[in-house]
């Protein structure tokens, strides 16, 4: 995990562009759990969504050296046949996934990876040296396509949620990576654990782990009984901050959450103003400060 510390302690800062959109929200005391969006929510994402994401060649050279992955085939531009499978290969799972009524489906970015680099590998684009570790090398290619960093408070406002005892969550279209960079930021820990810090994992839902990504409500739907039987909790008590109208604010509405679109950076906010599914809604609150949170569930 040296190589994953050493690049995240790297990443610069990246500060939040402000939007037009002015907070609206007042103070609720029938809030008793709140659940958040990862991507544009808790973390400024240099793309805008972990599924914008600028892929180069020098990002998977990178990536492939630090992983003891070598290209052995320097004619062909293996670099770019590779990142041709990669692209390839997820634009075939989503279309078998769509065939079998899955209308938005997710894919392990993992489980990519170790497809394209073996079947690189077949054809002797690259070889495999000693301790090659492809997780790794997904890692560092994420890392570096998706540069990611705290958006302002993150940390605090967590931690003020829960030492006030509220059960807090994640509904988010994520990777096994995800948790990584939210650990590190949160105590400047690094393993492959899973769970984030202060965050029930009971209550904790990535895309990746069942196939399926935001606007799928199942998702959101999977939470309510967990609320219900841990917690005694209704929907309508339950929180759901996302920077995505559609993706988070229409979606979790559906299973009865209130909901507060976080509109405090422009490379993320996703307003949707050409989707009929977000014609007429409106959040329960907009919040341009993820402290702002705090002055809801006071």
């Amino acid at each position: 995990m040296k190589h994953i510390e050493e690049l995240l302690s790297s990443l610069k800062e990246l500060r939040p562009i402000e939007t037009d959109l002015a907070p609206k929200y007042n103070r609720d005391t029938d809030i008793k759990a709140v659940v958040f969006d990862i991507y544009g929510t808790l973390l400024v994402s240099s793309s805008g969504d972990i599924d914008q994401a600028v892929i180069s060649e020098n990002h998977l050279k990178v990536a492939l050296d630090a992983s003891n992955i070598s290209i052995i085939d320097k004619r062909n531009n293996a670099l770019e046949h590779i990142l041709h499978d990669f692209e390839y290969t997820i634009k075939i799972c989503h279309n078998e996934a769509r065939k079998n009524n899955v209308p938005y489906p997710e894919i392990d970015i993992l489980s990519i990876w170790e497809i394209v680099l073996l079947h690189a590998r077949r054809k002797k684009l690259i070889q495999f040296n000693g301790d090659a570790n492809i997780m790794l090398m997904t890692c560092i290619f994420e890392f570096l396509s998706n540069k990611v960093y705290p958006m302002p408070a993150m940390q605090q406002t967590i931690l003020e949620l829960y030492k006030r005892e509220y059960p807090l969550g994640i509904v988010s279209n994520a990777q096994f990576y995800t948790p990584v960079v939210m650990n590190y930021f949160l105590n400047k820990t690094v393993g492959l654990n899973e769970d984030i810090l202060h965050f029930d994992p009971e209550l904790t839902v990535y895309s990746y782990r069942l196939g399926i990504g935001k606007p799928d409500t199942g998702l959101f739907r999977d939470l309510v009984p967990i609320l219900k039987s841990k917690y005694k909790l209704a929907p309508e008590q339950v929180l759901f901050i996302g920077n995505d109208m559609l993706k988070d604010i229409y979606a979790s509405s559906q299973v009865g959450f209130k909901t507060a679109l976080f509109a405090g950076d422009k490379r993320s906010l996703r307003l949707r103003d050409d989707d009929e599914r977000t014609a007429g809604l409106k959040p329960d609150y907009v919040i341009t400060e993820l402290s702002q949170i705090l002055e809801i569930v006071a």
